[in-house]
């Protein structure tokens, strides 16, 4: 046995206090053959220190060879030693068996570091040496992809595809282009690229971005697939549920809606959009009980979401809960509060016959719907009720001017 063969066996049995006596018999007595082998194996069980030293015993063995100074230089960058191994990588000469190895460790380095250009230029400097190299041309695409340079992305990501690398690590390739097709408003062609490579669709997270992207072209049936596929997966992803819900909700399932954007409460229940959706498909489904039991839900868990708070008003308004929608809106701040909730608490003050508040809500209100048609005629019919004949002319000739042919208020306007 090697003594490099007994030092690994020592620390596969956690006996560490030799490491230091064995190693220096290693590289003393071993085969450099095995010493190559050696170090892989010591930067496997994570012990950088020792892989370190045999490699700098390699690099003044074969003082040629570049690949052991790239080896060594990636624990040092690893090890946050940049200097030390930024001057290894650019000391390998163009002639060295390790150059191209040198520039992708570079380019690694600068690309971790977040300098896309450096990093773009070394795979390219690689790429010229190597032109039909599947890593380099695929370190080039990604490179492209994080820039945002979805174009040039592309043409790495089609090259790949053309010399058949359908996958490159975990990464599937037809993925990633369907990923720059989106990114660049493509969606329909984005869309056409996942129908033709479904099976390339290998985990939860790529079939989610795929129902994305078709629910954006509005292929809702093949984003409800997508979808389900995640939840049949991983029943606890979140962000599928909102956008399953919708799909059904689009074509008209909305039993499957209500239900989707119910079990989606039950993961995450600050999710506004789970709240709405699943109240919109109660109220499509005339279910009034269950949209008010959402929402007021909703409004309990996030009381200062103005968004659920109005679709929880407006089902007030039209089921005539006043009270409630009194109770729900009057201690909000009036200067805060969505002008829409003003309206809709001035009528269910008007419905109930507290006329001064419901004034006061109206005049609050006029400034956000001076030029709304509707509110203008409502507010108009209030002060008709109430016998402010003054503001009732003045609104009334605002909502005349507007809209002439409503003969119903032509009529009060003419009156004495």
């Amino acid at each position: 046995m090697s003594y490099s063969e007994k030092l690994l066996d020592e620390i596969q049995k956690h006996n560490f206090s030799n490491n230091n006596i064995l190693l220096k018999k290693a590289l003393q007595n071993d085969d450099n053959n095995v010493l190559i082998d050696l170090a892989e194996n010591l930067l496997g069980f994570g012990f950088t220190d020792l892989a370190k030293t045999v490699y700098m015993h390699l690099i003044k063995t074969f003082p040629d060879e570049g690949v052991f100074k790239v080896y060594l230089a990636e624990i040092l960058l690893n090890d946050g030693d940049e200097d030390q191994g930024l001057q290894l990588l650019y000391d390998i000469k163009p002639n060295s068996s390790g150059y191209i190895e040198s520039l992708l460790a570079q380019a690694d380095y600068y690309q971790t570091n977040g300098c896309f250009d450096v990093a773009e230029d070394k795979l390219k400097q690689a790429l010229a040496l190597r032109k039909d190299e599947p890593a380099i041309i695929f370190g080039c695409a990604e490179i492209n992809y994080l820039k945002g340079s979805y174009d040039s992305a592309m043409q790495y990501y089609q090259e790949l595809l053309d010399q058949g690398n359908k996958t490159f690590g975990e990464v599937a390739i037809s993925q990633r282009i369907m990923s720059c097709l989106a990114k660049m408003g493509k969606y329909e062609e984005a869309a056409e690229v996942i129908q033709n490579n479904m099976d390339s669709l290998l985990n939860i997270d790529s079939q989610y971005d795929a129902g994305l992207i078709m629910m954006a072209t509005s292929n809702w049936k093949q984003a409800i697939k997508l979808f389900q596929a995640v939840i049949d997966s991983q029943p606890d992803y979140v962000n599928v549920y909102p956008n399953l819900a919708k799909a059904y909700f689009n074509i008209g399932e909305l039993n499957k809606a209500l239900d989707v954007a119910n079990a989606g409460i039950s993961y995450n229940e600050y999710d506004i959009s789970l709240y709405r959706i699943g109240s919109k498909a109660a109220l499509s489904l005339k279910d009034y009980d269950q949209a008010q039991q959402i929402l007021e839900k909703g409004v309990d868990i996030l009381p200062n979401n103005d968004d659920l708070k109005l679709d929880l008003s407006n089902l007030y308004i039209i089921t005539n809960q006043d009270k409630n929608n009194i109770l729900l809106l009057s201690h909000d701040d009036d200067n805060r509060r969505d002008p829409q909730l003003i309206w809709n608490l001035a009528i269910s003050y008007q419905r109930t016959e507290n006329y001064q508040k419901a004034k006061e809500q109206f005049l609050l209100a006029y400034p956000n719907f001076k030029n709304n048609a509707d509110f203008l005629r409502q507010m108009a019919l209030f002060f008709h009720e109430i016998g402010d004949t003054h503001n009732f002319k003045l609104v009334l000739k605002k909502y005349i001017e507007m809209v002439p042919e409503d003969i119903e208020m032509q009529d009060l306007m003419n009156e004495k």
